[in-house]
């Protein structure tokens, strides 16, 4: 089987299997061009496996399924962006990016319905507003800032903003959330450095890109084992130590 082209894809879409050069340390298009950049994604799947123990160990039944669907995207992300690396290929992209927009919409999904106690139906429509402005952030920011990162500048928005609120209420998430965000901002800045030090760093910087990524969902999937609260609790305000029953 052709790995950079796969008979199912050329056969139904051909224009998927075009290949292109986007980071410093592709030389060419063999599979082997970018062997940093493929291997450290691998850090993925090791966040995946720790994760998947943690759930076991120590298991939030209650959001247990968003949790574990969130693991399935690390892993895929990790898999898909092996793939981004090795063929290059405009299928890949999709493979390589699409679970990471999975795992953030769990992670917002988490705080709206859990930290924040928003109803179903209020988190959707979040959920749907942030895919809109995601996938319209890219044509409005000019090209010269964030040439290849504007998608990401809304969830990194997110975490921050998530953060803040947590930290204001005193949510023991909070310092995750915003450990996350830290996180997230050098992981972007390594990736939007590729480029401009390519002179400076031949293999370039985007695999600090996957490895500052894979921190991140470790702690955000920590986060959602450890510290989500069970659904409807963040609704309930805790009783004060001089209030009395009803």
């Amino acid at each position: 089987m052709d790995l950079v082209c796969p008979a199912l894809i050329a056969d139904a879409a051909p224009a998927l299997c075009r290949q292109f050069d986007v980071y410093c340390e592709r030389i060419g298009f063999g599979l082997d061009a970018e062997p940093l950049n493929a291997l450290t994604n691998v850090a993925m799947l090791v966040v995946a496996a720790f994760a998947a123990r943690l759930q076991i160990a120590r298991p939030n039944r209650d959001a247990a399924g968003l949790i574990w669907a969130a693991i399935i995207a690390v892993a895929l992300g990790g898999i898909g962006a092996t793939l981004f690396h090795t063929t290059a290929t405009v299928w890949a992209v999709w493979a390589d990016m699409m679970p990471f927009l999975v795992f953030m919409l769990i992670v917002l999904w988490l705080a709206l319905t859990r930290h924040f106690g928003w109803p179903a139906w209020a988190a959707a429509i979040a959920v749907l507003s942030f895919l809109a402005i995601t996938f319209g952030s890219g044509p409005l920011i000019p090209s010269g800032l964030l040439p290849g990162g504007a998608y990401y500048l809304p969830p990194l928005l997110v975490l921050f903003t998530v953060a803040v609120i947590l930290q204001r209420r005193g949510s023991k998430a909070g310092v995750s959330y915003l450990l996350a965000a830290i996180v997230f901002l050098g992981a972007l800045a390594a990736r939007e450095s590729d480029g401009p030090l390519c002179a400076a760093i031949p293999f370039g910087t985007h695999f600090l890109w996957h490895l500052l990524a894979a921190l991140l969902a470790w702690i955000l999937i920590r986060s959602a084992i450890l510290e989500t609260p069970a659904s409807g609790a963040a609704a309930r305000k805790p009783r004060r130590d001089g209030d009395k029953p009803a």
